[in-house]
């Protein structure tokens, strides 16, 4: 299975670049499966959820949490 982040690696990468010279179709509005073990890919249509609070129609997440770390407190 040593294979498998350097498999969806070279994926990823194949979708930048489709993405930046706007060129192919890219897995925008799809999910891709890979099962290695079977060598199978498969696809899943997904939508977005209009009820999510990032993206849906009526977000109400704006902005990112800012949270302060303090190293000290947290080292012990």
């Amino acid at each position: 299975m040593g294979t498998l982040p350097g498999t969806i690696g070279l994926i990823q990468a194949g979708e930048v670049i489709k993405l930046i010279l706007e060129k192919g179709e890219p897995l925008i509005g799809r999910l891709l499966f890979c099962n290695l073990l079977t060598a199978r890919f498969q696809e899943l249509a997904v939508q977005k959820d209009p009820g999510c609070p990032v993206c849906g129609k009526n977000p109400t997440i704006q902005s990112l949490a800012d949270y302060e770390y303090n190293s000290r407190e947290n080292s012990k």
